[in-house]
């Protein structure tokens, strides 16, 4: 492939792919454009995305802005690099027997993703960053997270199309709630339950009086645990993507089609081993969800031998108040 003509291809798409020729002059021949990127997302995970600059990255090698130009072109094309960089670098490790499973590790993935990375929320979509790997990597887990879901491909684009933007949305969400505007979060909260309990806002006044208009938060009034709110989109989003295609008389057409266009060998390996990473990955998710279930395991048992240990001496207690006000009443 590396060897075909792509002439007319975006070149931006192509060196994201690996695909387009390193230039022929430059300070440091072996470097390329994915150690650039990996500098620049260290640089924006560490002091977010306006520090960097092409001066910066330029300056964590030892070269000059110019110097940097000859492998990334502008600002915006090194932006969708890193975005498309952070998705490559996710595992996508989703259940493909199960699409309901499936889909809810792949938008808690996206989700992770973006809050591992807040300023990617940042970066405007573009049509080219859907054409880079780990945009078609992120595509390709979806997409085999519904291997089980009878509908058809453009109907599973679809699917995948409304997780994504709800992910985009709940971190995005999470993200502005999140930050530290002031020190008297909970004052202006409590001044919009006052303002709210004169009646002028009926059936707003219920949810923003209780606290679960502002999240589910924690004593300094910021968001204990924010992925509450996913587990709830996801338990109504579910059930909505079922019923869509239970009744649809096309269901049994989908699932009878082919599932796998035809392949040649050199194919069919290819897919083998990506199918066989996946499993791996699947495999490697679920022992550590695994573990750390045993931890919290752990941890719970404790507190339920702590609150026992607390209850039998509370009833002894009691019982001892209760003989010792007998004996006083005989």
């Amino acid at each position: 492939m590396a060897g075909q003509d792509h002439d007319g291809a975006s070149r931006l798409v192509a060196m994201a792919w690996g695909l387009a020729a390193a230039p022929q002059r430059g300070p440091r021949r072996e470097l390329n454009h994915e150690r650039i990127v990996e500098a620049a997302i260290e640089i924006a995970d560490a002091e977010g995305l306006a520090a960097v600059t092409m001066q910066r990255v330029a300056r964590a090698f030892d070269f000059t802005t110019m110097a940097l130009y000859r492998y990334v072109s502008s600002k915006d094309d090194l932006q969708r690099l890193m975005l498309d960089g952070i998705a490559a670098g996710e595992t996508w490790a989703v259940d493909d027997e199960d699409w309901r499973a499936g889909l809810e590790q792949w938008t808690r993935i996206m989700v992770g993703c973006y809050r591992s990375h807040p300023w990617s929320l940042d970066i405007p979509l573009a049509r080219e960053t859907l054409l880079m790997p780990g945009q078609v990597r992120a595509v390709d887990a979806g997409m085999r997270a519904m291997r089980s879901l009878p509908a058809t491909a453009g109907d599973k684009l679809g699917v995948l199309m409304l997780l994504a933007v709800n992910a985009r949305g709940f971190a995005s969400l999470g993200r502005e709630m999140a930050r530290e505007e002031a020190d008297d979060v909970l004052a202006t909260r409590h001044l919009l339950q006052e303002i709210v309990a004169d009646g002028r806002f009926p059936d707003a006044q219920a949810v923003i009086e209780s606290g679960a208009y502002f999240g589910n938060e924690g004593p300094d009034g910021r968001d204990a645990d924010d992925a509450e709110d996913v587990t709830v989109a996801l338990s109504l989003l579910m059930p909505g993507i079922e019923r869509a295609f239970e009744g649809d008389r096309r269901a049994q057409e989908r699932a009878a089609a082919p599932a796998d266009p035809a392949r040649d060998p050199e194919q069919a390996l290819a897919a083998a081993e990506a199918d066989l990473a996946s499993v791996i990955a699947l495999r490697k998710a679920t022992q550590r969800r695994a573990r750390d279930l045993e931890k919290r395991e752990g941890r719970v048992r404790a507190d339920r031998d702590r609150a026992k240990v607390r209850a039998k001496e509370t009833a002894k207690e009691a019982a001892k108040a209760v003989a010792k006000k007998a004996s006083h009443e005989e």
